[in-house]
């Protein structure tokens, strides 16, 4: 019988709960129960007081130039929201964006700049003097800056207090609880010690028993607390399971973080770990071992409702897996006692939140080998292509990704809307990221377990394909393109919505186009500083 993962030590420094059935891994945290998962309502605050404002501004200067305000309204303000989202006006961590007239001089030159846009976009479309898009730009920073005293103390009421658990000791855990402008932004609600002595065994289960135990949105890593190599290892076992992770900080030389940015949260001084690079700039040069290596398989199938379809998949695997792990979504069925008849030897855990991508996050947590396979429960993905996926992995990639529009993949399901906007999608990615996916949409794919700390997925839904795809790509890890053929579903109904669904994979793009370039920046002035400081010892 095969050792259940949560019954040994997690090297975390937290007492673990008593024993439970040997197919059953444990019921694990959820973004959808999480108290971070949801959108933080004062985000939207500052898009409506942008709307506003501009849209005040374009109007009043409109009626006394004697112009027409149509169609200056509403392209105008509409265009000054895609500008502001661009240079991230909006998203920001609690305590970061500043509040009322607390303006520093980043945001004071966007906010004329995008008051400059205002005026000549406006002027443009409707025949603006000089003079009148003067007086535009400077009634748009008057209604602005007065739209910011006036909506402080909604954002401070509206803005959701952060969940911190501190990986350290209880004297930083005491002065974090003691730093008064911290309590607005945040509120520490557990201590974490870590082992030093014990490394082994599942590190994705431990971090994410901790995250459950706390319902914690963020992890603060003391970096006092252990040497180099030790915050790395603790970095990604959070980062695999997809909470954010910060530092505070010592003299620390990240090299397996790229994006390690310093920020203040409440006047606390942190390192947000942002992304993990995949490899160094030096390239690897040690032993092939991919001819000894032993590939242990684990093969995550998400599954609700699929009573009908989850046994007729499961006998179709191939043989010499190292696990299947099934991540029940609260059925209502006979799910689980269908994949338990058909693979005796199947691990259970069960979600409790929702979600397609929530379900995967618990399921990766769970992986005991060093491979991972991601397989749907409808039978529309063949069982019998996965040792094409290990075969990819095995000649080298770090990912392999199936197609259905390679020379031997194929869909008996795909309809032309969900064709179109596939090749929509796809083509988008890779504009935005430099890219050449073929299939960005299609979630049947295959990577190494090594790739979880640099995947760390934070999305519910069906957009969690494509996360994954993005992430492994602007890691810099090697990608393979496998054939693959989507036969229909075995019976039942997909939960699969076109246009929904769309348009997260849509915001998911765009948002890690940002994030990506917001890292390239960090990473570009971080190397000027490090050129700076080496020419100032010369």
């Amino acid at each position: 019988m095969s050792t259940n993962p949560s019954d040994q030590t997690i090297g975390l420094g937290v007492p673990r709960e008593a024993a439970i059935e040997a197919s059953v891994v444990h019921d694990r945290p959820t973004l959808g129960s999480m108290p971070g998962a949801g959108r933080d309502r004062s985000a939207l605050v500052r898009p409506a007081t942008d709307l506003l404002c501009s849209t005040l501004a374009v109007v009043a200067v409109a009626l006394l130039a004697d112009a027409a305000a149509f169609p200056a309204f509403p392209i105008v303000p509409f265009l000054v929201l895609v500008v502001c989202a661009i240079l991230g006006d909006y998203g920001s961590l609690p305590g970061k964006a500043p509040l009322g007239g607390d303006m520093g001089a980043r945001e004071v030159v966007t906010r004329v700049l995008v008051a400059a846009l205002l005026a000549w976009s406006a002027g443009m479309i409707a025949g603006l003097g000089v003079v009148a898009q003067l007086g535009l730009g400077a009634l748009f920073l008057v209604l602005d800056a007065s739209a910011r005293l006036a909506t402080a103390p909604m954002l401070r009421s509206l803005r959701r207090t952060e969940r911190w658990v501190l990986v350290g000791d209880e004297k930083t855990a005491e002065r974090l609880r003691g730093f008064r402008p911290l309590r607005d932004f945040a509120e520490l609600v557990g201590t974490v010690g870590p082992d030093r002595d014990d490394l082994e065994g599942p590190v994705d289960v431990a971090a994410l028993d901790v995250v459950e135990r706390y319902h914690a949105d963020r992890v603060v890593i003391s970096s006092q607390y252990a040497d180099d190599q030790r915050l790395i290892d603790l970095m990604r076992r959070f980062k695999a399971v997809g909470v954010p992770v910060s530092l505070l900080p010592r003299p620390l030389d990240l090299l397996d973080a790229p994006a390690a940015t310093p920020s203040r949260v409440g006047g606390v001084p942190l390192i947000d770990v942002e992304a993990l690079a995949a490899r160094d700039s030096v390239p690897y040069e040690g032993p092939d071992r991919r001819s000894t290596r032993r590939t242990k398989v684990s093969v995550v199938v998400p599954a609700m409702n699929e009573g009908k379809n989850i046994g007729r998949v499961l006998s179709e695997l191939p043989d010499d897996l190292h696990e299947v792990i099934l991540v029940d979504g609260n059925s209502k069925d006979d799910t689980v006692e269908a994949a338990r008849a058909a693979y005796p030897d199947i691990r259970v855990t069960v979600q409790s939140g929702r979600g397609k991508g929530d379900a995967f996050r618990t399921g990766f947590a769970a992986v005991t080998g060093n491979l991972i396979v991601m397989l749907d429960a409808d039978g529309s993905a063949m069982p019998s292509e996965i040792p094409a996926f290990v075969a990819a992995l095995e000649a080298g990639a770090d990912f392999a990704k199936g197609s259905r529009y390679l020379e031997g993949g194929g869909s008996d399901d795909i309809t032309f809307l969900r064709s179109a906007g596939n090749t929509v999608l796809s083509g988008t990615a890779n504009l935005l990221h430099g890219t050449s996916f073929t299939d960005l949409c299609y979630g049947y794919n295959a990577f190494w377990a090594r790739c979880l700390p640099f995947i760390s997925l934070d999305v519910p839904g069906f957009e969690v394909e494509t996360l994954i795809n993005l992430r492994i790509a602007s890691a810099g890890m090697r990608i393979t393109e496998v054939p693959s053929y989507e036969k229909d579903r075995l019976s039942g109904e997909s939960n699969l919505k076109t246009f929904r669904d769309g348009f997260r994979v849509m915001g998911t793009i765009l948002r890690e186009a940002r994030r990506n370039r917001a890292i390239r920046r960090a990473g570009g002035a971080r190397e000027e500083a490090s050129v700076a400081s080496a020419v100032g010892t010369e």
